[in-house]
């Protein structure tokens, strides 16, 4: 089944689009069934027990079809939550009709009751705030991929289903009820009636598509969460990063499931006084006398070349003050970028995600979506902040249950750039019959994408768009930027 939930946006474009104003129809945000892209199921000959240890002797069996280690790495599992999880809040979300106490309707008003004509503006007093988020002027569009196309400010609806009402008052009609995790169009904030257990007045200004008509209405701030696309700050971080591989020469951390060894420990600790965790990092000592102070950086992170001494590099980061030193056995120089032609930019705190191309002169924005990231528990790790080289590509990579060992699924169409970080496609749990793994087939969504932080470490994508990411990065000329 699918359900599909259509939002636009208007939005001012620089570009020649044959218009000045370009109607921009919104990601199917609440898409309630991740829908397979290949529908005949696959038998991979792989036993349900098989651990990493013995992957090796599976692929040299040729048990695998077509695949090898090389082609397919093993990870730990980057789905941490089952994506039968993400199934389940789908189904969650197309029929939880409760609403918090505060905004419940009369019985009368339970389905939600569209009036003819679009909710009428707040009054221009009562106006707090207006978002209009654009890019910069110095960043030109250029859409290379047009799937599923979010406004720039929208609301996203974290803690269950809401009521959008024809005004700012829990005592108006109700013209739309927004499901758990919908993401909603926003114009502005308003002041309106006042709550007393939230203690505020303020309201959000939405809109929507509805029968071929831009509809609008109103939402209590207190039970949404507001969103936009950080254009200013991936500007500066796009910026930043050029100036640094323009003034010098690039390397970036190689220690790979260590296997160019563990750095020593922090003080007795994993990891550093910024917190970057001692796995798969390299050490860096900001004086070669005094040893014990030291931090890590992240695999795959970025670091200027500014000397030489002994078997230590000496580096600059865009992160970290001052220079430091690092053994060289972790720092890696072959393929590391001498320009700087393509980026994505990952947001962490709005769980979205900007593609970014050089054109010689200037930047061009060629894609924007919604993505997940990683969370921080027993299993999972947050998405590691900073400059990442675009290390490899992979038509997709296995992982592991968290508690078994044992193989669990893939991700389709992966850019990995820390360790076992990657931004890929939706993962794809297979399906255990009879002591073997059955591949059901890709899946092009989650309907928690783009939502809250998901993954054990990596950035989930359309599986769409993680294909075009596969197909357009060149390794040597890409980087991956991860802001907060």
């Amino acid at each position: 089944m699918y359900y599909h939930t259509f939002t636009f946006s208007y939005k001012k474009s620089r570009m020649v689009i044959q218009m000045k104003e370009l109607l921009i129809k919104t990601v199917i945000v609440s898409l309630m069934s991740t829908a397979p892209i290949s529908a005949n199921p696959d038998v991979a000959s792989i036993t349900a027990s098989a651990t990493a240890a013995q992957l090796n002797s599976l692929m040299a069996q040729g048990v695998m079809d077509n695949a090898d280690v090389g082609k397919y790495p093993l990870e730990e599992n980057i789905n941490a939550q089952d994506i039968s999880e993400d199934e389940k809040l789908a189904t969650q979300g197309e029929t939880d009709t409760l609403v918090p106490q505060e905004e419940a309707p009369p019985q009368q008003e339970v389905q939600p009751q569209p009036s003819s004509e679009p909710a009428a503006a707040a009054p221009a007093s009562n106006v707090i705030e207006t978002y209009n988020t654009s890019l910069p002027v110095s960043i030109a569009l250029n859409l290379k991929y047009e799937k599923y196309l979010p406004a720039y400010d929208y609301l996203l609806l974290s803690k269950g289903s809401v009521n959008i009402r024809e005004a700012p008052t829990t005592g108006s009609k109700i013209v739309k009820t927004a499901g758990y995790f919908e993401k909603v169009n926003v114009t502005e904030a308003v002041k309106g009636e006042f709550l007393a257990k939230y203690n505020s007045s303020k309201w959000y200004k939405v809109y929507w598509y509805q029968n071929g008509t831009i509809r609008s209405g109103y939402m209590f701030s207190s039970l949404v969460e507001k969103r936009s696309f950080q254009f200013g700050k991936m500007a500066s971080s796009l910026e930043n990063l050029r100036a640094q591989i323009s003034s010098g020469k690039m390397g970036y951390v190689n220690n790979y499931k260590n296997r160019n060894g563990l750095p020593p420990l922090y003080k007795g600790t994993t990891s550093d006084k910024y917190g970057t965790l001692r796995d798969q990092s390299a050490p860096a000592y900001a004086s070669l006398g005094n040893k014990s102070e030291l931090i890590y950086f992240d695999d795959g992170k970025l670091l200027r070349i500014i000397g030489e001494q002994d078997s230590y590099y000496k580096v600059e980061s865009l992160e970290r003050p001052g220079s430091y030193f690092v053994p060289k056995k972790y720092l890696y120089t072959k393929n590391a970028p001498s320009s700087l032609g393509q980026v994505i930019v990952v947001d962490r705190k709005n769980q979205n995600e900007a593609v970014f191309e050089w054109t010689g002169s200037s930047w061009q924005m060629i894609s924007y979506t919604f993505a997940t990231t990683g969370a921080q528990d027993k299993y999972r790790f947050e998405t590691p902040l900073g400059y990442f080289m675009a290390i490899e590509r992979r038509s997709k990579f296995l992982y592991l249950d968290d508690i078994t060992k044992e193989i669990a699924g893939y991700a389709p169409y992966a850019v990995r750039f820390s360790g076992g970080a990657y931004v890929h496609g939706v993962p794809v749990d297979y399906i255990k019959k009879n002591g073997q793994l059955i591949d059901p087939g890709q899946k092009e969504t989650l309907y928690t994408l783009g939502t809250v932080p998901r993954s054990h470490k990596c950035v989930r994508n359309y599986t769409s768009h993680a294909k075009f990411l596969y197909d357009w990065v060149k390794v040597g000329q890409a980087s991956v930027i991860v802001i907060e």
